[in-house]
């Protein structure tokens, strides 16, 4: 890979050690018009970054390509503004690595955003990178070689995503086959194994539901459709799929949809798109540090919405793996003034539920 300079805002070679850059997708959903947008980008930044890279992406240099360059060249702040993918993409870059990362989410969903309490509005976005706190937050890990930020799921989910994100790009006709692949798809048996037992897995008001030999045990067999396995509250098209999941606690929150007949899913992620809440009975949510997930039959596996091949998987969740400029403690009392009061906090004007609170001093086991 060219490991070619930086070049600054304001032309010429510029050194990087202790700065910041400014990875811009022009793709992302909410970009508009590239130059003007970025220019917008610099105003609202100067206050603490009066020497700002600005990067690009292009089909031939990645997000992750420079955000590893920028790391390599000594950058103390890489600021991305774009979607999921992209966040994703630096992020993964950024673990157990001296650097912040600035979120800017100018994508569709914006997940990872929204579980950091971030909102989907470009000046708040900007005043919460000059003017907010970092913290350390969780990342996901998949097989000991991959990272993941969202969610990882296996199943229908999985096998779904590719024919999902074709239709995002205007492939209208992949919904015909979405929904016969949808209807035909079947509920495979599976195997979760955590790392602790079932019953410390499992909410205390829940474990009644379980024989005693398999809450004694650190694995059980299910029928499901799917198994999501989440590291922090939001994924795909905005579905809380685990929304008490927080990107804090050391933990991954594993949801197993059984017994779902196709009605009752499709309405269930209907309910919980867009981040509204839905509790289901035939729901089962685990939380645990690691689970692996096996299958008696070929289970694809995504993370992200990437695929990752088939089942088994080994997923864990990797404590305190990022840093992140986050709200100030000041904005999340904010936030918790306006659900008092009703205020819908999902729209771009107003903070998201903030998934980031007050750090533990020690991370309890499972």
């Amino acid at each position: 890979m060219s490991r070619g300079p930086f070049i600054s805002a304001e032309g010429g070679v510029s050194s990087l050690k202790g700065g910041a850059v400014l990875v811009a997708n022009e793709a992302a959903g909410n970009m508009g018009t590239g130059g003007e947008r970025i220019a917008v980008l610099k105003s609202l930044l100067a206050p603490r970054f009066r020497k700002l890279e600005i990067r690009l992406t292009t089909q031939e240099l990645s997000a992750d390509r420079i955000a590893g360059d920028a790391v390599e060249q000594g950058a103390s702040q890489i600021i991305v503004a774009g979607g999921d993918g992209t966040v994703s993409a630096v992020a993964r870059m950024l673990v157990r690595r001296p650097v912040t990362l600035g979120i800017i989410p100018l994508g569709t969903f914006n997940n990872i955003a929204r579980s950091l309490g971030i909102p989907a509005d470009m000046e708040t976005a900007c005043r919460i990178i000059c003017d907010g706190d970092d913290r350390l937050v969780d990342a996901g890990m998949a097989n000991d070689e991959r990272y993941f930020f969202e969610a990882a799921g296996a199943g229908l989910d999985a096998a779904l995503f590719p024919l999902g994100e074709e239709i995002k790009t205007g492939r209208w006709r992949r919904i015909w086959q979405f929904a016969r692949m949808t209807m035909k798809y079947n509920a495979h048996r599976v195997r979760l194994e955590f790392d602790c037992s079932v019953a410390a897995a499992l909410p205390r008001e829940r474990r009644r539901r379980f024989p005693a030999s398999t809450l004694s045990s650190n694995s059980l067999v299910m029928r499901a459709l799917l198994v999501a396995v989440a590291n922090g509250p939001y994924y795909g098209s905005g579905f809380a799929v685990a929304p008490t999941a927080r990107l804090n606690d050391g933990k991954l929150t594993v949801a197993a949809y059984r017994r779902f007949s196709k009605y009752e899913l499709v309405r269930h992620f209907i309910s919980i798109s867009q981040g509204r809440r839905r509790f289901s009975p035939k729901l089962e949510v685990f939380s645990a540090r690691r689970v692996k997930i096996s299958a008696f039959h070929r289970l694809p596996v995504h993370l992200d919405g990437v695929p990752f091949g088939n089942a088994p998987v080994r997923l864990e969740a990797v404590p305190r793996a990022l840093r992140i400029f986050t709200p100030s403690q000041d904005e999340e009392g904010q936030g918790r003034r306006n659900r008092e009061r009703g205020v819908d906090l999902s729209s771009p004007e107003h903070v998201a539920e903030p998934s980031v609170r007050r750090f533990p001093d020690r991370l309890r086991p499972c």
